[in-house]
């Protein structure tokens, strides 16, 4: 069957959210019969996605029921539920007509630690509740990659709140020294403009487009509710990836952000006697239960394999077309005729062997010496910028005066 009609198959049929994520993303299929000289698919290599989530390391800037930065020793915060009852038999009790319960991060039942975000388990981080402080409309919930990634999507699972308001999610691609907005989240168009100077809901036109939505803003569904991102479906690029620099560029990460700002209410908290009432306060917090990562190693298209098979346990590329480096950045020693190059679907970019005529091992590219046509390829052609370095006569050549003198 072809990707096209898995597509088709996996949009009409109840297949879970993430599984159709990956079905998204897989490539043209190619009948088998029908191949014959290397199509452009197959000129570019890339790794296989993966959920990057699951080896992050993850943090929040305020968890409920856990120690404040001074270090004084936490207390129980009590929480109340919009909707519904215990989550587990037997915790929480009814409380003036709302199941509420206790977080209390020195208790294994009640803790609601981040990591429950990225554990795989129905378990769930929990942020502290407004009754603690209007200071946590505020809440920043991080993930570390490790590394440089090209992300395609992030999928979000919320627990027992609505989904936010008001929030950014954002990328880094310097280890979280500064980030940047990967898209916008508002209750309203008119949040969009006011708090993100953005137009709602617009169509995507270019490959680094930041949008501002209030697709996934609103107080429905108040429990279990999902926050989908697609970083490259709907660009222009998307069909092209390799060959889009402002795509491959806008898909990177290091660091992942979720800036929350804005809880997401029943509008009762606007009336002034109820922003002082706990037991309305008390109900309005941020929780999750899962978050997913679809992303994949930056190989440049020199790769289909990537793996953390090193002390180190960082994942590398197992670089082709004579590439080297940690994401195939470079040409190997002795291949540098042509500048390195990244690959695209319609050229592999292989780097070039440089022809220094068994007399040196290295060589670097010279955009001046291309330019002058000053280098001999091994076709015998002038083509290329490579300069050998260190050149030396080959010790056969010795051998060969030795016998004659």
């Amino acid at each position: 069957a072809s990707a096209a009609s898995a597509r088709g198959w996996a949009s009409r049929s109840g297949l879970p959210l993430l599984l159709r994520l990956l079905l998204l993303l897989l490539p043209p299929a190619v009948c088998p019969a029908a191949r014959g000289p290397p199509t452009p698919a197959q000129l570019s290599l890339h790794p296989p996605y993966f959920n990057l989530a699951e080896a992050a390391r993850i943090w929040a800037t305020a968890t409920c029921g856990e120690r404040e930065p001074d270090g004084a020793r936490p207390r129980p915060e009590l929480y109340c539920k919009l909707v519904g009852g215990p989550t587990a038999p037997g915790s929480g009790q009814t409380i003036q007509g709302q199941f509420c319960d206790y977080c209390n991060s020195e208790d294994p039942r009640k803790a609601h630690p981040v990591t429950n975000a990225i554990d795989g388990s129905e378990r769930w981080w929990q942020s502290p509740p407004l009754s603690s402080g209007t200071q946590y409309n505020q809440v920043n919930v991080t993930l570390d990659l490790g590394q440089l990634f090209h992300v395609a999507y992030v999928l979000i699972k919320f627990a027992n709140s609505p989904r936010p308001d008001l929030w950014v999610l954002e990328r880094s691609v310097d280890f979280g020294s500064t980030y940047s907005p990967w898209q916008y989240f508002a209750h309203s168009k008119v949040d969009c403009l006011e708090q993100f100077g953005r137009k709602a809901n617009m169509a995507i036109t270019r490959d680094d487009d930041v949008l501002c939505t209030t697709e996934y803003s609103r107080i429905v569904p108040l429990e279990n509710g999902e926050v989908v991102v697609s970083l490259i479906n709907g660009r222009p690029g998307a069909k092209n990836f390799t060959f889009s620099h402002t795509l491959r560029e806008f898909t990177k990460a290091t660091n992942i952000r979720l800036r929350f700002l804005r809880t997401n209410t029943l509008l009762g908290h606007l009336i002034s006697k109820a922003q002082r009432d706990p037991t309305v306060t008390r109900r309005y917090y941020y929780s999750i239960k899962d978050i997913s990562i679809g992303g994949r190693c930056v190989c440049n298209g020199h790769a289909d394999v990537c793996n953390a098979n090193n002390p180190e346990k960082l994942f590398r590329c197992e670089c082709q077309h004579h590439t080297c480096g940690e994401t195939c950045d470079r040409c190997c020693a002795g291949y540098n005729q042509r500048r390195w190059r990244p690959a695209t679907w319609e050229e592999s970019s292989a780097c070039e062997a440089c022809n220094c005529h068994g007399h040196a091992i290295d060589c670097y590219y010279d955009p001046d010496v291309e330019r002058q046509q000053a280098s001999l390829n091994i076709q015998g052609i002038y083509a290329g910028g490579g300069v050998c370095i260190n050149c030396q006569v080959r010790h056969n050549f010795f051998v060969f005066l030795k016998i004659f003198i």
